[in-house]
């Protein structure tokens, strides 16, 4: 892959032809070892233009390159539930030999074993044939990877140089070096070492001259002066030094920069007026109650004590209490000996309730006065003003804390411009515009941390030590109810403190009532309302659009109240555009009142939840918004089922929505986990409004349907049980059957058959339209055959096939004969054939194709139960890679029934790493009956392996997840256990 794509079997080259066959082994390779998906193939193949035909094209490229690769029989090669899988050795892969060569480099560079490094270096740079894969597109997926391992090359040859410059060996390398600087003109190593070459050399105007041409590129191009390597190259060349010996490289000589102070000096020679001035000391008493932040705190003091050529900054943003001047000034008092000449403190008043921001001129002048500059000494003007702190703090070592800073702007004036002072700065903005700072975002407390500070606040923690132990459930409870937050916490354990009689659970009911909640954190001079009061109220005062949409953006966020947002969600309640909204809710990131847990997700504190609530006072507004956003996910929610099943498109049952924006089935399943707990919180809230309606809510859940087969999400039986309830409310009967169904369905999957069954018993009676009545009667069928109640299920299976035969319902024809053969499998595995092959003919006529995959499935199984695995198999491989509609997230069985014919065939290797492949895919299932049978038959492979302790180990993991289901899986699991 170092160069054009070449194969080789050992004796000779193996052509690949064609570029869509070498594209494809590439996206293999570059995977190599992973599992790559059919649609990750299928678009780094065609792209965007994929043809109705891709996926067959696919497995004719696949079976071209197993030819080629002499692997006909698949083992390196292998299909997967996900797509294929390319086995490859490290020894087989040059790119996997140079990473190891490069790392090893490395680490003899580092060793400072310099025959060691020419020799890995050596061993890398001759694997390098030319450009990686340059004979494909970037469509095949291998930029990064291309860049990384040119990246590696270049450092390696810088490895190679400097060992070969260690080692006097110079003249060889300038052709080399001098090539390498015309192509990367600002890499500053290749430039330090070209220089160290020619000086060793004696060429010392040429060294000169490499050396202004950089800077001058670096000074045009980027702003920068050369860095430490090259700086240090110019030195020893302007004070013609030599190389330094070999044998001297383990204690390389130490840089000494040119600058007059250097920031790991201890305290210079106080001038004369330095002497004269008061050395301030400026900071508070740290807050009596510090808990935790001890990595927050070392990270600063290794910031603010870092040695360099500047000042140092360290910057700690966050939201309104979360402990920013806290944290400040206990790392500012724990450094005062680090800064002998004097530690100044300056709220800017960012965000103080009734007070305007310090306007530069006046927080320079405060400075100023710290200093003992006289007042009339101080110029009028802030630049003059600002000259002068600079001046007074140069050749010092001074600690500036600045507490609550609205903006970079505001800060700026006010560093120093020499190493050896330091900035602690604090502020609700991240202000990443101050360059060359630390910057810490403060999260909330741990719950351990928060249980101390309100235990140290309430003086409880060591007067009564049984009252504590009796209320750690209820103080774990209060700080979840303060979320974490420092203020909010110092708050509640002075409510604490106060009233000492008070319970810890007391003062938890005043705090779970969210309309009180805000109201019970405010004490004397601290309130919780008002701290974020004055953030919100500054976006609404402001005259930047972008300020003003930050406003209401939260308004908004408190009307809804979703678990979390996105900009298209946002757009769309707000009416503006989505590019509009995402920088609005930016802005909220940037004031610390929403945080981005995930990309383009944003979510606010539990305490700014709270206040965001409070925004919107007017019902109608609030239901505005609800309507907005409910219109919004019933669109979002059709288009994702659109994805996943196009029949979508056919329901009466759903009003038509705009499709102009289709997504892919990745695409729909990545948007429904995203959006999922917004929907379920979504009608949970419709389920109480008074407005809403069964006819409204039920589509947004209907539409849902083929996501939810799809993931199996249990959580989904609520969202069926608020529908079921709004349904019983408005006496929608239809609606009702509809709300059962699901909740018997979410039973189905976790193997409660019963519950299910008695779910299906009330549909029936309700179920008025006939195709309705169909489905219930089927699935009643399919319930008592899992029972084992086999006399029951045939006249409700036969009754709903005759219905759907004469309504010419060839889809519910086609689920019923899969339902009548696996009822009858056991007692007549052929007449069981039978009725499968008569549901794949009907469902490859109308063009089903999950249901074409669950006959072949269904005919695997009846085919393991004649004790024909290879014709099983035959099967299993139909149904698993002839239909996307059966993939693992979809239809696992058939993937579980391939495992299993492997297994009877033992092919065990190929069984295990398959069911290994779709315990992967089906692990965010645990609770699903599907998964157990996947296990039960994990657990087969593993004893047929010889591993019984395993299998054992499987099965009981299996079992204590399921023993309190009805499914047949678990009987089978305790006879399994109970054999030994």
């Amino acid at each position: 892959m170092l160069g054009t794509l070449t194969v080789h079997d050992g004796t000779a080259e193996r052509p690949i032809r064609g570029p869509k066959a070498r594209t494809l082994l590439a996206v293999l390779l570059l995977n190599a070892d992973r599992p790559v998906s059919l649609d990750r193939l299928v678009d780094a193949l065609w792209g965007e233009r994929a043809p109705a035909t891709a996926e067959a094209s696919l497995r004719n490229l696949v079976a071209r390159l197993r030819k080629s690769l002499a692997d006909e029989d698949g083992t390196r090669l292998r299909a997967t539930p996900a797509g294929y899988r390319l086995v490859v050795a490290d020894e087989e892969l040059d790119t996997r030999r140079f990473e190891a060569a490069v790392r090893r480099a490395h680490a003899a560079h580092e060793a400072g074993d310099l025959p060691a490094v020419l020799a890995e270096t050596a061993t890398a740079l001759d694997l390098w044939r030319g450009e990686p894969l340059a004979d494909l597109p970037e469509a095949a997926g291998n930029g990064a990877a291309c860049e990384q391992w040119r990246e590696s090359r270049l450092q390696a040859l810088e490895w190679r140089f400097d060992a070969e410059l260690r080692l006097g060996r110079p003249h060889a390398l300038i052709p080399e070096l001098t090539r390498l600087v015309g192509e990367h003109p600002l890499r500053e190593a290749f430039h330090a070492q070209l220089i160290r070459a020619l000086q060793a050399t004696g060429d010392r105007a040429r060294a000169l001259a490499v050396h202004q041409r950089l800077r001058t590129a670096l000074v045009e191009e980027l702003g920068v002066e050369p860095g430490p390597a090259v700086r240090e190259a110019h030195r020893r060349l302007l004070a013609e030094q030599p190389e330094p010996e070999p044998e001297l490289l383990s204690e390389p000589e130490p840089v000494s920069e040119p600058e007059p102070v250097s920031a790991s000096t201890s305290t210079p020679t106080p001038t004369p007026v330095a002497a004269e001035r008061p050395r301030p000391a400026q900071l508070p008493s740290p807050a009596a109650h510090f808990v935790g932040r001890q990595e927050q705190l070392e990270a600063l003091r290794r910031a603010l004590l870092a040695g360099s050529d500047r000042t140092a900054v360290a910057v700690v943003s966050g939201m309104a209490g979360v402990g920013k001047s806290a944290l400040a000034v206990r790392c500012a008092d724990g450094l005062r000996a680090e800064f002998p000449d004097g530690q100044l403190f300056l709220n800017l008043r960012g965000a103080t309730p009734g007070l305007a921001p310090l306007t530069a001129h006046a927080a320079l002048t405060a400075l100023l006065l710290g200093l003992g500059t006289a007042p009339g000494a101080i110029p009028e003007d802030a630049g003059g003003a600002a000259a002068l702190l600079r001046t007074a703090l140069a050749g010092t070592r001074t600690l500036l804390v600045l507490d609550d800073a609205a903006d970079p702007a505001q800060v700026r004036p006010l560093l120093p411009a020499t190493p050896g002072c330091a900035v602690l700065v604090t502020g609700r903005t991240p202000m990443h515009t101050l360059d060359h700072a630390l910057h810490l975002r403060l999260d909330a407390l741990s719950e351990r941390d928060s249980i101390a500070l309100v235990e140290r606040t309430a003086g409880r923690s060591t007067a009564d030590r049984s009252v504590v132990a009796i209320e750690q459930a209820d103080l774990a409870r209060l700080v979840r109810l303060c979320g974490r937050l420092p203020l909010a916490l110092r708050i509640a354990g002075a409510r604490l403190a106060a009233r000492r009689t008070l319970p810890v659970r007391g003062l938890v009911g005043r705090l779970e009532e969210p309309a009180d909640r805000l109201d019970e954190l405010e004490l004397d001079d601290l309130s919780i309302r008002q701290s974020l009061a004055l953030t919100h109220d500054s976006l609404r005062a402001s005259t930047r659009r972008p300020d003003l949409r930050a406003a209401d953006a939260l308004a908004a966020i408190g009307a809804i109240d979703l678990p979390d947002y996105s900009a298209p969600l946002l757009s769309a309640v707000l009416r503006i555009t989505p590019a509009q909204a995402g920088a609005a809710l930016d802005r909220l990131v940037e004031v610390a009142l929403l945080d981005e847990p995930r990309p383009d997700r944003y979510a606010p504190h539990d305490l700014v939840r709270d206040y965001a609530r409070e925004l919107v006072p007017d019902p109608a507004e609030r239901t505005r918004h609800v309507r907005a956003a409910l219109e919004w996910y019933r669109c979002l929610s059709f288009r994702i089922s659109l994805a996943l099943d196009p029949g979508t498109q056919q329901d009466d049952h759903l009003p038509p929505v705009d499709t102009s924006e289709p997504l892919d089935k990745d695409e729909a399943l990545a948007v429904g986990d995203a959006d999922f707990n917004n929907l379920l919180a979504l009608v949970d809230q419709l389920a109480a409004a008074p407005w809403a309606t069964a006819a409204e809510v039920s589509p947004l859940v209907r539409v849902l349907l083929p996501y939810m087969q799809v993931r199996q999400r249990t959580e989904s039986f609520r969202m069926y049980e608020l529908v079921h309830r709004l349904a019983l409310r408005d006496g929608n009967r239809t609606t009702q059957v509809f709300a059962l169904n699901g909740m018997a369905h979410v039973h189905y999957l976790s193997g409660r058959n019963l519950l299910a069954l008695e779910l299906i018993d009330q549909c029936l009676p309700l179920a008025d339209e006939p195709r309705l009545h169909r489905r219930m009667l089927s699935n009643r069928g399919l319930l008592l055959t899992d029972l084992g109640r086999a006399e029951e299920a045939m006249p409700c299976l036969e009754e709903a096939l005759d219905q759907a035969v004469r309504a010419g319902d060839e889809h519910g024809e086609v689920m019923t004969l899969s339902a009548l053969g696996n009822l009858v499998e056991a007692g007549d595995p052929h007449r069981a054939l039978a009725y499968h092959r008569r549901s794949v003919e009907i469902g490859q006529r109308c063009g089903l194709g999950y249901a074409v995959a669950v006959g072949f499935t269904n005919m695997g199984f009846a085919h393991l139960r004649l004790d024909d695995p290879a014709e099983a198999l035959r099967h299993f491989v139909l149904a698993t890679e002839n239909h996307s509609s059966a993939s693992p997230d979809v239809h696992p069985e058939g993937w579980r029934g391939r495992a299993e014919a492997l297994r009877r065939l033992g092919r065990l290797k190929e069984a295990l790493a398959l069911v290994h492949d779709l315990l992967a895919w089906t692990s965010s299932r645990r609770s699903n009956v599907s998964t157990g049978m996947i296990e039960h038959t994990h657990g087969l492979i593993l004893q047929d392996l010889g591993r019984p302790a395993e299998a054992r180990a499987v099965w009981e993991s299996t079992l204590s997840r399921f023993d309190s289901a009805d499914h047949k899986v678990v009987g089978e699991l305790r006879d399994l256990l109970a054999a030994g």
